[in-house]
């Protein structure tokens, strides 16, 4: 499926580009990554509202998701709701943070609080994501092809 190279660079990046902000700086961010494929992710970030947004776009320009997070005390993605182009909500993700504050596990749910699956990223010595774990919905660990498959059912979480 077209979405699964997005997934993969999104879950791969997820540590990084939840960084930190300046808890003093309630200025309105936008930051906008292009991916190797020609689709980008536009995040726009409000700290007074403690939310941000991030749309991905394919090389058109078209809108291929959404994602609504809110933000905890430090301006970090607490909880997300991603959404279809026409502005469905399709599932609910919630992020746990290890002791260095990078996102650790993300818990996916329907949008009536079902658990559909869960990613635990483990990180090597230079800090980066070195391997990804998922499970489904009953916590049954997923081999790479199932887990791989499993995620084409849905739109791609672009963090």
């Amino acid at each position: 499926m077209r979405f699964l190279p997005i997934l993969w660079l999104t879950i791969a990046l997820l540590p990084g580009l939840c960084a930190a902000q300046d808890d003093a700086d309630n200025t309105i961010h936008a930051i906008t990554v292009i991916h190797e494929d020609g689709s980008k992710t536009v995040t726009v970030t409000e700290p007074d509202k403690r939310t941000s947004e991030a749309s991905t776009y394919d090389s058109h320009d078209k809108l291929l998701q959404k994602i609504v997070y809110a933000l905890d005390d430090q301006n970090q993605p607490a909880t997300g709701v991603v959404y279809t182009p026409d502005n469905r909500p399709v599932f609910k993700s919630v992020y746990k943070r290890d002791d260095m504050n990078r996102i650790s596990e993300e818990d996916d749910y329907t949008m009536d609080g079902q658990p559909i699956r869960r990613f635990v990223y483990e990180f090597g010595a230079d800090g980066k994501v070195s391997r990804i774990r998922a499970f489904d919905g009953q916590g049954n660990e997923m081999q790479q092809s199932a887990a791989r498959r499993d995620q084409s059912q849905v739109p791609p979480r672009v963090h």
